[in-house]
This record gives C-alpha cells, sequence and structure tokens, in this order.
C-alpha cells in the first residue's frame, strides 16, 4: 500500500498528470455513453422501458472494476469495464426470462434480471480469480486463433445487431427485416448507421483519439438542430423513442434496493445456467485476448496469473451491483500508454467521472439521442468484424479463414449459444486432427546406430555392428492418445514385418509426457502380433500406470514376453542379449557363419590381446607405486560427489558408473579400462556414482604416488600416460 501510495504521489508531480486528467475525462465519458448502450442492448425489446434504470447496473460495474484494476494491475494505464462480448450473449437472456416471468410486475422482472446478470458475473469472477491464484493461465492460452477469431466476429455481428434494435426499438430477426426497411423504422434507425459508418471508415483513415468524442458532440448537437427544425419537443423525442427516456431525476444508483432481492425468482436464475457458461467462456476469451494485446502492445511485462486474478475479484466487486462481467479495455489501455499517460492515474480519473454521473448525474443522460448510442454499438461491431473478417484473410491459410468464417456464419444465423457449441465441437475436431498428425516417434533406430553402455567382447561387438537391423527401436515422445495411436501402431506392425525380420523391438517411454486407453489398446495389438512372431519387445522407462493397465489387458503368457526396465540404457543391453542369443543359435547351425566371425574379428581379437598385454605389465611394473582394492558384487567403489583417492585401474572383472538414482547406467568398466585419470594429478570428486558388477579388483595410482613414480621412474610415468591416451573415450 505504501509503495502504491508513493508511486501515485509521484505520478501527481510529474508531468504525466496532465494527459493523465485530460484523457481520463474523455475516457470516462466514452465509458458512459458505451455503457448506457450496452445496458440498452440488454434491456431491449419488452424490457426497453427498464434500460435507462438498468444503465445504473454497467455504470456501477464499470466504477467498480475500473478502480480495482487501476490500483492492482501490473499494467499501470489499465482501463478495465464490462465490456461488449458478455452483453451480446446476455442480451439474449432477455425474453426468455420475460417469458418465463409471465405476469409479473416489472419490478419483479427487472430483479430477476438484475440476479440472473449479476450471478454470471459472480460466477465469471470466481472462475478467473481461481485460474489467475493456482497459475492456471497457461491451460487456457492456447485456443486455436481462427477459434478465437470466429467467436469475437460473431460478438461483433451481434453488437451490430444489438444497436440497430436499441435505435428501432424491436427485436432484429428474420421476420423484421421487412418491417426494419419501412420508412418509419429507417427514420430511427438509419441516421445512426450512417453516423457509425462515416465515424469507422473516419477513423481508419485518421486514428486520432478526439475523433470519437467529437464526433458525439457533433452528431447530438445536429440532433437536436433537427428537431428544432422539424418543431419537435424533447418529450415527444423521447416518447417517439428518438431520446432516452425513464431516467431517474435523483440519479441511476441505487438501481434497486436489498429489500427488492425477494422478488426474484430464482427459479428463473437457475434457468440462465447455460447463458452463465457461454458467458464465462466469452469473457475468459475477450480477457486473453486483452491482456495478450497489452503484452504485446504496451511492451510491458504483465502476469498473465495476476491479472487473471484481479480481473476475478473486479468481477466480484461488480456482480454486487448487478453488473455485467467486463474486463480490461484493450485500446483504450493502450492509448493512455501511447499519449503518455501511463499512470494508475488515467483509471481513476475515468472512474471519477462515471462515478460522478452514477450518484449525481443521471438526468442528464436523458438527452442522449438514441440513434448516437446505437450507432456507436454498430460502429463496434462493424470495427471488431472489419479486425476478425478482412485483416485476418490475408493473415490466415485458408483453412484457417474457413473454419474462423464457419464459427462467425453459425453464430449469425444460430445464435451464439448454437454457435459457440460448433466452435468447441470445431475447435475439438481440429485439435484432433492436427495434434495426431504430430509424430510421437521421435526417433528410429537400430542397433547399429546405437548401442548400450555395456562393454561386450570383440565378437560380440561384431555380431552385434553386423546384425545391428534386427533390432528395431523407437523413442516415443508426447502424448500418446486415440488420434496418434492407430498411425503408431500402424508403423510399429511394419517394422515388425520388415525385411531382415527383427529379432527384437524396443520402445523408449522416456519422452512420453501421458497416454490414454486407445492408445495402451493400439500397443496391445501390437505386443500381441509380435508375441505371434516371437519377436520379443523390451518396453524402457514406462510410467507405473501404462504397466498396470497393460498388465490387466494382456493375457499372462503374452506378458511374460514383455521386459520392462527403469533405463534405456539397460533395455539396449537386454535387446543385444536377444541378438547375441539368436546369433548363436545361427551358428550351430551355419558353419559358414562362424568362418565369417572368425574372419572379421580376428585382427581386432590380436589387437585387444596385446593391448591387455600391454596392460598387464605395465600393473606389474607399476606395482610399487599401487595400492590394490578388492570389491564385491554391489559394492560402492566410490559414491557421487565424494573424492576419488586417486586413478583407478580396472585390473579384474568389472564396474558400472550410474546416476545418484543407480537407474541410468553411465558407463560401463571392464578389465583394463582406466577411471578418473585426473584423480592421479590432484583432488578429483566423482561426478558418478560407481559400484562392482561382481568380484572387481582395482589398483590405485594416488597422486603422491603418481609424484613418487615421476620422480624414480619417468621413462614408466611416461609409457603410463601414452596408454592411457590410448585408452578409448
Amino acid at each position: 500500500m505504501a509503495s502504491l501510495l508513493k508511486e501515485l504521489a509521484e505520478d501527481l508531480l510529474s508531468r504525466k498528470a496532465v494527459p493523465a486528467l485530460a484523457l481520463g475525462c474523455v475516457i470516462g465519458v466514452l465509458i458512459v455513453v458505451i455503457e448506457v448502450s450496452l445496458s440498452a442492448m440488454i434491456f431491449s425489446g419488452p424490457l426497453a422501458p427498464l434500460a435507462t434504470r438498468a444503465s445504473g447496473l454497467l455504470l456501477f460495474g464499470a466504477v467498480a472494476m475500473g478502480i480495482l484494476l487501476a490500483l492492482t494491475s501490473s499494467f499501470r494505464s489499465v482501463i478495465c469495464l464490462p465490456q461488449d462480448a458478455p452483453v451480446a450473449v446476455l442480451a439474449g437472456m432477455g425474453p426468455s426470462v420475460v417469458a418465463a416471468m409471465g405476469m409479473a410486475s416489472p419490478d419483479a422482472t427487472f430483479m430477476t434480471m438484475v440476479a440472473s446478470i449479476g450471478s454470471a458475473t459472480f460466477a465469471t469472477g470466481l472462475a478467473l480469480a481461481a485460474i489467475g491464484h493456482f497459475r492456471l493461465t497457461n491451460l487456457f492460452r492456447f485456443v486455436p486463433y481462427p477459434v478465437v477469431g470466429g467467436f469475437l466476429a460473431g460478438g461483433g455481428w451481434l453488437l451490430t445487431v444489438g444497436g440497430l434494435s436499441v435505435m428501432s426499438g424491436m427485436d432484429i430477426n428474420f421476420d423484421t427485416i421487412q418491417s426494419l426497411l419501412e420508412a418509419s423504422q429507417l427514420v430511427k434507425w438509419g441516421p445512426g448507421f450512417l453516423y457509425a459508418i462515416l465515424l469507422w471508415l473516419t477513423l481508419k483513415r485518421w486514428p486520432h483519439f478526439l475523433i470519437l468524442p467529437a464526433s458525439l458532440l457533433v452528431v447530438t448537437a445536429l440532433y437536436y438542430v433537427a428537431l428544432h427544425v422539424a418543431g419537435m419537443s424533447l418529450a415527444e423525442a423521447r416518447s417517439g423513442g428518438i431520446l432516452l427516456s425513464g431516467v431517474p431525476a435523483n440519479g441511476l444508483w441505487p438501481a434497486f434496493s436489498p429489500a427488492e432481492l425477494g422478488t426474484v425468482r430464482w427459479d428463473v436464475v437457475l434457468g440462465q445456467l447455460p447463458v452463465m457458461g457461454a458467458v464465462f467462456l466469452v469473457t475468459l476469451m475477450g480477457l486473453l485476448l486483452n491482456v495478450s494485446g497489452i503484452d504485446l502492445g504496451g511492451g510491458i511485462d504483465v502476469d498473465f496469473n495476476k491479472e487473471f486474478r484481479n480481473a476475478g475479484l473486479a468481477n466480484i466487486a461488480g456482480a454486487l451491483g448487478g453488473s455485467s462481467p467486463g474486463a480490461h479495455a484493450l485500446s483504450l489501455s493502450l492509448l493512455c500508454r501511447m499519449t503518455g499517460a501511463y499512470t494508475r492515474l488515467a483509471g481513476l480519473v475515468a472512474s471519477t467521472v462515471v462515478g460522478a454521473v452514477l450518484f449525481a448525474g443521471g438526468s442528464a443522460l436523458e438527452f442522449f439521442p438514441l440513434p448516437v448510442l446505437g450507432g456507436l454499438l454498430v460502429f463496434l461491431g462493424i470495427d471488431i468484424m472489419d479486425t476478425w473478417l478482412h485483416s485476418t484473410c490475408r493473415k490466415l491459410p485458408l483453412s484457417d479463414y474457413l473454419v474462423l468464417g464457419s464459427i462467425f456464419l453459425s453464430i449469425c444465423l444460430l445464435g451464439f449459444l448454437k454457435g459457440v457449441g460448433i466452435g468447441l465441437l470445431i475447435t475439438t475436431v481440429l485439435f484432433i486432427i492436427r495434434f495426431s498428425r504430430v509424430d510421437v516417434i521421435r526417433e528410429r533406430f537400430n542397433g547399429s546406430m546405437r548401442h548400450s553402455r555395456k562393454n561386450r567382447s570383440i565378437p560380440n561387438r561384431t555380431i552385434l555392428q553386423t546384425n545391428g537391423d534386427r533390432l528395431q527401436g523407437y523413442q516415443l515422445s508426447g502424448y500418446l492418445f486415440f488420434g496418434s495411436a492407430a498411425r503408431l501402431s500402424e508403423e510399429l506392425k511394419a517394422g515388425l514385418n520388415a525385411s531382415p525380420r527383427p529379432w527384437c523391438m524396443l520402445l523408449d517411454f522416456s519422452g512420453v509426457s501421458g497416454f490414454d486407453v486407445s492408445s495402451v489398446n493400439a500397443l496391445q495389438r501390437v505386443i500381441q502380433s509380435a508375441h505371434g512372431a516371437t519377436i520379443p519387445i523390451v518396453i524402457a522407462n514406462p510410467p507405473d500406470r501404462f504397466v498396470d493397465t497393460l498388465s490387466r489387458a494382456l493375457p499372462p503368457a503374452v506378458l511374460e514376453g514383455i521386459r520392462f526396465t527403469p533405463d534405456p540404457d539397460l533395455g539396449l543391453e537386454l535387446c543385444e542379449d536377444v541378438i547375441l542369443e539368436k546369433f548363436e543359435q545361427m551358428l550351430e547351425t551355419q558353419e559358414s557363419a562362424q568362418e565369417s566371425l572368425f574372419e572379421q574379428t580376428v585382427d581386432d581379437m590380436l589387437v585387444h590381446l596385446d593391448r591387455q598385454s600391454v596392460f598387464e605389465a605395465l600393473v606389474e611394473q607399476l606395482a610399487p607405486w599401487l595400492t590394490e582394492r578388492s570389491y564385491e558384487k554391489g559394492e560402492v567403489i566410490v559414491a557421487q560427489g565424494a573424492a576419488y583417492e586417486g586413478m583407478h585401474l580396472i585390473v579384474w572383472g568389472s564396474a558400472t558408473s550410474r546416476c545418484t538414482d543407480r537407474n541410468s547406467r553411465l558407463a560401463h568398466y571392464d578389465a583394463g579400462a582406466v577411471v578418473a585419470a585426473k584423480a592421479a594429478f590432484g583432488p578429483c570428486a566423482a561426478t558418478e556414482h560407481m559400484e562392482a558388477d561382481g568380484i572387481c579388483r582395482i589398483a590405485v595410482l594416488t597422486a603422491e604416488a603418481r609424484h613418487r613414480l615421476e620422480q624414480q621412474a619417468p621413462a614408466l610415468a611416461l609409457q603410463l600416460d601414452r596408454y592411457i591416451m590410448a585408452c578409448p573415450a
């Protein structure tokens, strides 16, 4: 709180104060006009007599939301107000509420509408606050761009139709289009529609922030000139639907009293639950888009979770006064940033202007021409449709634009709720189609391309290299689900029938983030096919839930043929063992294979024997400087993080180094290997955990012994260095 007050005091004394005051006043007036227009849109048709009373609901929301967001947002010049897109959805609530209320009094109908709108806003606020509090915004930030564009373009159409409804005083649908074109109606909505078109074209050509408020003043003045020329009094203009009527003389707040809550028909409110769900969805999308636009256009790193939490709290506050849901106003917020009013004062001044009208100046609204307010709605709707239908046409691929257009047409022809349902269906289908095209196989490999870290004899290494294509390996990644399961199953089955016929298949699940039952069923069929072809399958690092699900689905005989390992390297070792076993069986029946193997390995074996004899002779000569250590199977030679006693020479047996969890094997050492050569020259900490595979004998050359060796037998020290340098990495 202290830092906030300090920030506001500094801004008051800075050069930001003057533009913030001027722009805040202009924005405040615009918010009043916009919210009165939106309230007229919700309370239109049979509810039109209640529109002026209802305007206090949205103005209250503008004040409450504006002040809360101005004080808490990470973007200092944020402007928050009840938004148009949720209002477009809430407007469809009116006819059903009126029909359900029947012959109830206007006050009861009004309070039931207030309760329905407030409940939708309150639920939306709770949901947004929870999303921000639990830091879940990333779950909602990946709605496909064409789908969002279709929703918003549809909202623009509904705003345009709502503006016509405000000006004409009638519901706009296919049945009333002919009546709308009658001369008596054209006089009502024609000038406002023309104003909207001219304003839109002007702002497209000259996007100056003063054009909009100036146009409101000019057009309002022209209407009064026209009324004077026509000799029409203000009372006649109000009764004819040209001016707003019925504004309370003492202001617009309170719009209702707590005692009136007893007249609410809560059964009717509960009947609006589907509409409330659509309101939340639209508000969520609008908030995502606006906050993203502020983040990009404002050049400020915005905390999405904080903005969602604060927007949720602001909506809860607005709901207490019966307001519709609100969110950040992208254009007005960036306008303050661009005109040097990047301060919280701009939002506070705008909210103060709205509050003054709400509490003291309600009667002044009776002088607003309805065509001006309706024309403003039409202008907003046209601008939104231009943004999402025309401007995106050149940016999006044809397929994405068709998705956007189909959602827009669905909303136009079928209504918002059905359009939302179709949009969600299209989103789901798009997700399945596009995500199923993502290859869940990150890498395909065989035994010639990848080897385990286990040291093998020269003949075994030769066998594994020459028969590497007998191992079919697949490293899987991402989420395995029904959309990609069929494609994965087909490729794995093709691998089982490859030529030459595989002797083993390895499935590496290290990169798999999750799976569904359909993917398990698909892999189950692959495993059964492999079992029928007597091809063992090794599954490395599978999730425990996957193993449990597969164990319940497969017959015991098939399940016994699967080997599960916690480490891909151990999986490779198991597959290599299968290849060696198969090759040994082949050697028993094919004498030519034995001769071929001998010819391929004899030279390498001679080199290995020479090297081994050099190592044994070297260890024998170094005996006075070496310290021998013996280890039993599984005994720790050195723990990760501990200091090596010195350089280790594996004299007999073998050892394995692993990660801290002791599951992932890093290296395998046989007799003749040199471990931690640096430890012979100074302190050296182990970066891995090493233990004996069986009875293992190791000769240790400490740094002190190495120093004595260099002093006493420099030629032998040089010979040792040459051996170390010749060791394979």
